[in-house]
């Protein structure tokens, strides 16, 4: 039996099919000593064999054609009449004569060779960042278990390029030009898909103070993980509302008036020399729509829920430079994650934050506009009870089942006539 001959369409088909059964066998991985049998049915090769309307002369080249791989190769054609030997009903072959055999005819290495020959791709980023490490950790894993890694081997390079250059960057930047410095391509990273990938890699081995199910959507989700690396779709912006005056370093000057809000695009906040705050108190506000709402006497600035690292360097930059602020307030809503949001703002800018217009005494008054608590929120309201944080609220948000957002309190109330402090 030779095994030289170039195997036709519908044979390759076969062979392929076989080969990938053959691959989920014991004989296959080694942990079996019974003589298995590889089967596939022959309808799953030809899915209109036992059709009226088959077209018959398709369907006797293809009976020929496995007649013929007989002649050639280890495959056997079952009958379902042996002694007619006239209608197929599967095709079998010996899974220890698979190798090397049918390998050879498909003109194809065994899934065990091809994923090692993998694991040299992954090698070459190894040291190049933690989240990157965990990653290809878990790929080589994959691979030396014979299982397929996450992409294709081409595709990974491109995914863990598209990662490290994340991992390490420091300024802001856009989807476009981290395509266009890495590939020579504006929309490479899109319209590949590679960026989704990247994101895959970050959400599952990079660390976050949040999770899926405190947004909204999946896109919010993901905008928010790469936020944390400064990569954004488009220009992001800070808005900020209060008295005070900005420099920048090419020696423009800008005059801060309450009652007239400014948005500062996030990549020119590295720009700003100095930033003078005329008021006592900072005032951060996780919604956008209680940040229109508000007029008080603080320097108030949009959080827009979990801050991204624009925010995060802004708010560090005012503490350093103006230590005449005495409170820093934050307002956000009546929920466990609005406190969870509250600690990642304490955590990550390290400024002392304390809640503002978030007491028990709104969340009954407001009763009537409550909403009911979600798994996550019980999840998170235990974590923060554990952690000897806001006990008080949230027990009560436990036990009465309910949770306020912050809209009603910026429109019902006047939170700035004593700036309503929880001190925890």
């Amino acid at each position: 039996m030779s095994v030289r001959r170039k195997p036709d369409a519908w044979q390759k088909k076969l062979i392929g099919m076989m080969l990938d059964a053959y691959e989920r066998t014991g004989t296959y991985r080694g942990d079996t000593e019974r003589n298995q049998n590889v089967r596939v049915p022959v309808k799953r090769v030809f899915p209109d064999y036992d059709r009226d309307d088959a077209d018959l002369t398709e369907l006797e080249n293809f009976e020929q054609s496995m007649r013929d791989l007989e002649t050639f190769s280890p495959v056997r054609i079952v009958y379902r009449d042996k002694r007619t030997r006239h209608e197929f009903r599967e095709f079998l072959v010996p899974a220890g004569a698979v190798e090397p055999a049918l390998y050879q005819l498909a003109g194809r290495k065994p899934g065990r060779e091809i994923h090692m020959a993998q694991i040299a791709v992954y090698e070459a980023f190894k040291g190049k960042s933690p989240v990157l490490d965990s990653f290809i950790a878990s790929q080589e894993e994959l691979l030396r278990a014979d299982k397929n890694a996450w992409f294709e081997p081409s595709e990974a390079e491109d995914v863990m390029r598209t990662v490290d250059l994340m991992a390490h960057n420091t300024e802001n930047i856009l989807y476009r030009e981290i395509s266009i410095a890495l590939f020579g391509d504006t929309k490479y990273i899109e319209r590949r898909g590679i960026l989704s990938k990247a994101v895959r890699v970050l959400k599952r081995f990079g660390r976050f103070d949040f999770e899926e199910s405190d947004f909204e959507s999946k896109k919010e989700y993901d905008a928010a993980v790469l936020s944390e690396y400064a990569v954004y779709e488009n220009p992001t912006y800070v808005n900020f509302n209060g008295n005070g005056e900005v420099l920048f370093r090419n020696g423009t000057k800008l005059e801060l008036r309450a009652g007239v809000p400014i948005a500062v695009r996030s990549d020119r906040l590295a720009d700003i020399t100095d930033i003078r705050i005329c008021a006592e108190t900072v005032l951060t506000i996780e919604n956008l729509t209680s940040y229109n709402r508000l007029q008080t006497d603080a320097f108030q600035l949009y959080l827009a829920g979990y801050h991204n690292h624009a925010r995060q360097e802004f708010l560090k930059q005012i503490y350093h430079q103006n230590p005449n602020i005495r409170r820093w307030l934050h307002f956000g809503d009546l929920d466990p994650d609005g406190f969870y949001i509250l600690e990642n703002l304490r955590r990550k800018t390290g400024i002392d934050f304390h809640s503002c217009g978030m007491d028990l005494d709104y969340l009954k008054k407001y009763q009537g506009y409550t909403k009911k608590l979600n798994e996550n929120d019980r999840t998170k309201a235990e974590n923060l009870i554990r952690a000897g944080k806001y006990p008080e609220i949230l027990n009560y948000m436990l036990e009465h089942n309910e949770k306020l957002e912050q809209e009603i309190i910026s429109w019902k109330e006047d939170i700035s006539r004593n700036h309503r402090a929880q001190i925890h």
